[in-house]
């Protein structure tokens, strides 16, 4: 029973730090692929637009986070 509650636990850790590499490499695409296409500077916010000067808004909108 212990054996098969190891295996089991261990499968599970496998598993989740396979996803977690996976969604970091993804991340890392895209970041380059933000770096390197260079976008207008997004941090002036159009005529519409409220201004976010949070942290976390900016790099949601710069890095897609």
């Amino acid at each position: 029973m212990a054996q098969n509650l190891m295996k089991t636990i261990s499968v599970l850790q496998n598993t989740a730090i396979g996803n977690c590499r996976k969604r970091i490499e993804d991340a890392a695409l895209r970041a380059k692929g933000i770096i390197a296409s260079n976008p207008p500077d997004t941090d002036a916010p159009g005529p519409c637009q409220k201004p976010q000067c949070g942290v976390t808004s900016v790099m949601k909108r710069k890095h897609g986070l």
